[in-house]
């Protein structure tokens, strides 16, 4: 055995690494980082915004409950639209799991929910009540992620202004979806609001402290347009998560363009409302 020791440190003698051998290695290990470390974050960033959207769908859950036994989303004591604080207490006794807080209150994680009901209107201006809601939670990716029904009206301001817009599937693959992406003017609608650091999609040009800061439902839940505010936009709520995180520029197969048209801000979107920005 001490033989064999012998011999094979004859062999290799004192000879180490060289450096040519050292940088291969690490070009090599580089290379495997650069593939593993972001499908790593990558992963965990869907993972927390899989449970913002948890949450979300669990209080929508609640606040069509809410709804059945109220009529309406006004909270159960005051019949308010507007008291959120009252709206908010009555969703959490509906759902405990999660904590659940009025508009003005900012998400600041994904088992925090900002909650808001919305009065909206027909096309003539006429008032149809509150019916109309809004549930809003912060990801630990960063990402806020914003939910709304909406059970009857068309805007969500009178005078026929803001109107209540989604976007197409961006599956169209079969005619019924396209069909239904057409018509889902009422119903869920999803969004969401991403830290970018340019204003090249149709979310905003804001960091993450901004983006957290915005996180609630009184800002995300408008209805309005502009370009410089902090929030989603009508024209960037999509009928699922899955086309809200595929989407950004508007486009769809059930308007008079083709699937792939991108519209300009001011032009009539997929939703038939107008594009505010893109």
């Amino acid at each position: 055995m001490r033989g064999w020791v012998r011999v094979r440190r004859t062999w290799l003698g004192d000879r180490g690494f060289t450096l040519t051998e050292l940088v291969i290695a690490m070009v090599v290990l580089g290379v495997l980082a650069s593939i593993a470390i972001p499908s790593f974050l990558g992963s965990r960033n869907n993972s927390y915004d899989k449970e913002a959207q948890s949450s979300i769908e669990n209080v929508m859950r609640a606040a069509k409950f809410h709804y059945q036994s109220q009529g309406d989303f006004s909270d159960a004591s005051s019949a308010q639209c507007g008291d959120t604080t009252k709206l908010a207490a009555d969703l959490q006794k509906l759902e405990p799991n999660i904590d659940v807080v009025a508009s003005f209150v900012s998400s600041t994680n994904s088992r925090i929910v900002s909650v808001q009901a919305v009065q909206t209107w027909d096309s003539t201006g006429g008032l149809l009540g509150c019916q109309g809601f809004y549930a809003v939670a912060f990801s630990s990716s960063g990402s806020c992620w914003a939910a709304r029904i909406i059970l009857e009206g068309k805007y969500l301001a009178s005078g026929s202004v803001s109107p209540v817009v989604v976007n197409a599937q961006l599956n169209t693959s079969n005619s019924a979806i396209a069909t239904w992406s057409a018509l889902a003017v009422n119903g869920n609608a999803f969004g969401v609001l991403k830290p970018q650091t340019s204003a090249a999609s149709g979310d905003n040009s804001n960091g993450a402290v901004a983006i957290k800061n915005a996180c609630k439902a009184i800002t995300q839940s408008t209805g309005s347009a502009t370009t410089i505010s902090n929030y989603i936009a009508p024209s960037q709520f999509y009928t699922s998560w899955r086309d809200t995180t595929a989407g950004g520029i508007a486009s769809s197969s059930s308007s008079s363009s083709s699937s792939s048209a991108t519209y300009a801000a001011g032009d009539p979107g997929p939703g038939g409302g107008i594009v505010f920005y893109v």
